[in-house]
């Protein structure tokens, strides 16, 4: 008699007593539920308890015994530029550093916009020092911030001294190198000039703007779409119904 047929048999009844082990074990770890009280399987030692020191760790590996070490002399991040000038070197920095953006409309917007996030609520928002932290700590002693357009930022700060007081700080001013890009703090320079020039504005400053403002004023006329006798009247083309408390 052939043996065939046992074998076939024996083969069948292995696989199916595989396929009820694997959803018995399919089963079982579905089921299982986290125990805060007890620490579950740790099917990786090593991710949950690795070699590495975390910051402020005590470390029998280093000398110190510590895990914060100083990094070697001379070592400088990636992608980290050191400023050379020191805190003091302002008038320093003014001489030798040049603003390398273009004064164009697109770079003032993008110096008054980092100057109203960063810069107005101190020194407000024309540069006269009215912003409202020093106004609400006015009483308590804080210092009023000088005015960004006095005579003394205008004609004899450079540039790169205003750069430098943003990048290194001033007074009780903090230092905003890690807060600012430096090609946005170039930008609130162009814009810390205009404000200058806004506070006192030449006589070749004021013929210029009255004769953009004439141009601007014939072109708006041009592209006009009211009828040439002038401007109509708000309400005639604007009419709210007014509100009657006896109407449904």
């Amino acid at each position: 008699m052939s043996r065939f047929p046992v074998f076939q048999g024996r083969c069948a009844l292995s696989r199916v007593v595989r396929a009820f082990t694997l959803m018995a074990v399919v089963v079982g770890l579905s089921s299982c539920k986290p125990n805060t009280e007890q620490r579950e399987i740790e099917w990786m030692p090593d991710m949950y308890r690795n070699q590495a020191v975390k910051p402020q760790e005590e470390s029998d590996f280093f000398k110190t015994g510590s895990g914060m070490l100083m990094p070697p002399k001379d070592t400088v991040p990636v992608g980290f530029t050191r400023y050379p000038y020191r805190i003091t070197e302002g008038v320093k920095a003014g001489d030798e550093l040049v603003n390398p953006l273009p004064r164009t409309r697109e770079v003032l917007e993008i110096g008054r916009k980092y100057f109203d996030i960063h810069c107005i609520v101190c020194h407000g928002p024309v540069g006269s020092g009215d912003g409202l932290a020093t106004l609400a700590k006015r009483e308590n002693g804080m210092p009023v911030p000088p005015q960004l357009y006095s005579e003394k930022i205008r004609t004899t700060w450079k540039d790169g001294q205003i750069y430098h007081t943003i990048t290194m700080g001033q007074g009780q001013m903090p230092p905003y190198a890690s807060r600012i890009e430096p090609i946005h703090r170039w930008a609130i320079v162009h814009y810390v000039r205009a404000l200058g020039e806004a506070a006192a504005p030449t006589e070749a400053d004021l013929k210029l703007a009255e004769s953009k403002g004439l141009k601007a004023k014939d072109e708006d006329a041009k592209l006009s779409t009211l009828k040439p006798e002038g401007r109509r009247e708000f309400e005639s083309v604007f009419t709210l119904k007014k509100f009657n408390k006896e109407e449904k």
